[in-house]
């Protein structure tokens, strides 16, 4: 994957003027910290970067904080999403695969959830973050009416931390 990634880099970068970007995903084979890391020492930093999904990346038992602060070199590209620490909890120690765990509600409201954004906000302050941030939260199934309420909630909240 690696290899492949580099080589991916080596393209975009060359025929497109572009910067590949890796996102490591909930039940994947790259998902947990010590695996990405892994991955981006394993990568080249001049070809390829990341997307963080703090969602996934706190889902899987990660620091989102934490690794922004340590690895925003790689990191152009953020996924904001939040995660309900009881479910995930629940998902972890009974076994329940990611499909499932999003129907019974893991991803929540950044308000809602487990990641501290206001300490999130600081970091990208501290790093000077000039990147790109898509606002998501993983609902499928889910009804029609259901998403554009959970937009004006997080946009809101996103706005009075300073977020947005």
């Amino acid at each position: 994957l690696a290899e492949n990634s580099n080589r991916i880099g080596a393209y975009v970068s060359e025929r497109y003027g572009l910067r590949a970007a890796f996102h490591p995903h909930a039940q994947t084979n790259i998902e947990r910290e010590d695996q990405i890391e892994r991955y981006l020492a394993m990568t080249d930093p001049e070809l390829v970067s990341m997307c963080l999904d703090t969602g996934h990346h706190a889902y899987c038992g990660g620091d989102p904080v934490a690794f922004m602060r340590t690895h925003h070199d790689r990191i152009p590209y953020l996924h904001i999403k939040s995660v309900d620490q009881g479910i995930r909890a629940e998902v972890a120690a009974e076994g329940i695969p990611f499909a499932e765990a999003v129907k019974m509600g893991a991803f929540t409201e950044p308000k809602a959830g487990v990641i501290d954004f206001v300490a999130f906000r600081q970091v990208l302050e501290d790093i000077g973050f000039e990147g790109i941030g898509i606002v998501e939260q993983d609902l499928y199934p889910t009804a029609f009416d259901r998403p554009y309420p959970i937009a004006v909630s997080t946009r809101r909240y996103l706005s009075d931390i300073g977020m947005a």
